[in-house]
């Protein structure tokens, strides 16, 4: 069994660039990978998606990923336009009778706009990008234990779960004769107090008792319940076992007992009935955990 929570972080570095690369892992119905990443890397993305699918199946997973290093810059100088900004001072200079500093006129106009033109390269060596992916895998691996390591928590907390709705169970079992006999009492005494003095026939009295008890009576619903929990105790115990089967366990098992608590006509059965629905409630919250 796998939870759906987990960590990762590893980091990496170049001749020039450090990276750094953590993911962390949430529930979630479906798997949605959400990656965080610079621009250097947005071309790695879809390869970065392939690896999560490969060793993911459900989870919410955030992807940051931060890079560190010193860019390339290609620089381009436009003569037009200097001469522009060059001319712009002569006019400036003759419209106000100012004379004209040459020395200095060439450093200024290199800080004027669209002189020089500078493209920073986001191209990624590819053994940069080898690295990046080594140190990728290693996090999702750190991430995987951590998922495998909760779910093996996870798996213990359910097993007990289900193990004090198993003594429930028997509980309602013992129950459930004590309470047919006293439907049969009741009834009985019912019939004889309407009878009065008149015989009561065993035959029609059999035919009621049959017909109270199959309104009544949990039998097949504690046969049900007891074999939906054997085989969510196995499923649990399985290393493989999926969250989506384990939440429809889930609902069966508390199918099968609110239909107990629609017909309990038995205090002490009435109590067990809410014990277990708050046992199943617990199940299901924690099958939400489950990959």
């Amino acid at each position: 069994m796998k939870s759906m929570t987990g960590y990762g972080t590893v980091e990496g570095r170049t001749a020039d660039t450090e990276f750094s690369i953590t993911v962390k892992s949430v529930n979630g119905r479906f798997l949605e990978p959400r990656f965080h990443l610079p621009k250097e890397y947005f071309a790695l993305e879809s390869q970065l998606k392939k690896e999560v699918t490969a060793m993911f199946e459900r989870g919410t997973i955030d992807i940051f990923v931060y890079r560190r290093g010193s860019a390339d810059l290609n620089v381009r100088f436009n003569p037009k336009n200097a001469k522009k900004w060059v001319e712009a001072h002569r006019r400036l200079a003759r419209t106000l009778k100012l004379p004209l500093n040459l020395n200095n006129l060439a450093e200024r106009v290199s800080s004027l706009p669209q002189v020089f033109e500078t493209r920073e390269l986001t191209s990624v060596s590819s053994n940069e990008k080898n690295k990046v992916l080594r140190a990728f895998r290693t996090a999702l691996r750190q991430c995987l234990r951590e998922r495998l390591r909760e779910g093996r928590s996870l798996s213990r907390h359910l097993l007990s779960i289900l193990n004090q709705l198993k003594k429930l169970v028997g509980l309602m079992e013992r129950l459930r004769e004590s309470s047919n006999r006293e439907l049969e009492a009741k009834l009985y005494d019912r019939l004889r107090k309407i009878s009065k003095d008149v015989a009561i026939d065993p035959s029609r009295f059999a035919e009621e008792l049959v017909y109270y008890l199959d309104k009544s009576d949990i039998g097949e619903e504690l046969a049900r319940l007891k074999e939906h929990l054997q085989m969510c105790l196995k499923y649990v115990a399985n290393r493989n076992a999926r969250g989506k089967k384990l939440d429809f366990y889930g609902q069966e098992l508390l199918r099968e007992v609110n239909t107990i608590g629609s017909k309990a006509n038995h205090a002490r059965l009435t109590e067990l009935v809410v014990e277990a629905k708050g046992l199943i409630e617990a199940f299901k919250e924690q099958v939400q955990n489950v990959e």
